[in-house]
């Protein structure tokens, strides 16, 4: 059998044609009328995904870049900071307020778990001087879901606490309203739930934020700028080169989004993380979280095992790219992604091949069994 190649991973995922096409005709200075129509279009639109009034800054970056401009721009030396720590991701922004010579407070989280409420508030209530809270809204390494909404609500009335949210695997998958609940930093990367390529990062950024911005004297910082950026990006400009063909993409993505609704795309994820959740535990699967993410499934593969086989299973015979754990859970977890642009279709076909690849790993389950729950619970989902 032929295999066509499908990239079914939580990051990059799959490219939109429509974001694809508008990338390759992007001819345009950035010092001009066109590119200024389309820059305008772009921040317009990321208010919308983030459902914020606030401005949403873009950078050529990868979402990383996004994460560090964060800490770059408003933690100085010595500051006490607050990190969840329930992955790569969370143990990537710890390491990236070390790197800037914070004193993080780390409130570590068993793989696969949500950070306890209490255990965030106990922090804060330790540390009244903390200057921020950062947490990932989806760890997609572990495919698992903080409580962002009820965290903002412990640090909304500090008045020299920002929370910071990792929302790159988080918005487009889940509901996400910055402005509502009081998220001062949330981050995103273009190559998520946008379905465009790597290259973009996009930080909304709040008025608290912007505030204490002013305050923050001696930061060391250049490219990734806010105050310069929040000057120039008003003017729908930015202060360096853009990624002008990156841009375009985003535009065309936007549209997209928004044409559908920013709920739809959500609902979306929910309701393919739903039928793989159903189809992996139909097969005798554990998941690896016990508060899943709509973005990403992580699921365990059983003693004897090795996640990698049946990754290369599925590449080689079906030329479907799933992604393996990372670093301690390498070779223990697969993850199938939920996020962007996929449908019943491209889910429903990974079940399948997925039914193939196990049953030949020696895994013994009914024959369809994963196929018959996906099916049951869209169907209960859309009745």
């Amino acid at each position: 059998m032929l295999p066509k190649n499908r990239v079914l991973t939580p990051g990059p995922t799959a490219l939109l044609p429509e974001a694809q096409i508008a990338q390759a005709e992007a001819a345009m200075h950035h010092r001009t009328d066109a590119f200024i129509e389309l820059f305008q279009t772009v921040r317009k639109g990321l208010q919308q995904l983030f459902k914020t009034e606030r401005p949403v800054l873009t950078f050529a970056s990868s979402g990383s870049g996004g994460l560090e401009a964060c800490v770059a721009n408003l933690i100085q030396e010595g500051d006490k900071v607050i990190c969840v720590n329930a992955g790569k991701f969370g143990e990537r922004w710890m390491k990236m307020n070390q790197a800037f010579g914070a004193n993080v407070i780390e409130v570590k989280v068993e793989h696969g778990r949500g950070v306890p409420l209490a255990a965030v508030a106990a922090q804060l209530g330790m540390h009244p001087d903390v200057r921020a809270v950062f947490v990932q809204g989806s760890e997609s390494s572990t495919g698992a879901v903080h409580p962002v909404q009820q965290i903002a609500q412990l640090v909304k009335p500090m008045s020299n606490c920002l929370m910071c949210v990792d929302a790159i695997t988080w918005i487009g998958a889940h509901e996400v309203r910055t402005d509502e609940w009081n998220l001062d930093l949330v981050v995103c990367g273009s190559q998520k739930a946008m379905a465009m390529p790597p290259g973009l990062a996009f930080v909304s950024v709040s008025e608290k934020a912007e505030k204490m911005l002013g305050e923050r004297k001696g930061n060391r910082r250049f490219y990734f700028d806010f105050a310069r950026e929040l000057k120039n990006q008003a003017k729908d400009q930015t202060a360096f080169t853009p990624a002008i063909s990156l841009i375009a993409a985003a535009a065309a993505s936007l549209k997209w989004i928004l044409d559908a609704g920013v709920d739809s795309l959500t609902r979306n994820a929910f309701e393919l993380a739903s039928m793989s959740r159903a189809a992996v535990q139909a097969m005798g699967l554990e998941l690896l979280s016990d508060s899943p993410s709509e973005s990403v499934t992580a699921v365990r593969v059983p003693g004897g095992m090795d996640s990698g086989a049946v990754i290369k299973g599925l590449k080689n015979q079906f030329g479907a790219i799933i992604a393996n754990g990372q670093d301690d859970l390498k070779g223990k977890i697969f993850r199938l992604a939920h996020l962007g642009y996929y449908d019943y279709i491209d889910t429903m076909g990974l079940i399948a091949a997925l039914e193939v690849v196990l049953a030949e790993a020696g895994l013994k389950f009914e024959s369809g069994a994963g196929l018959k729950a996906a099916q049951a619970e869209y169907m209960k989902l859309k009745a």
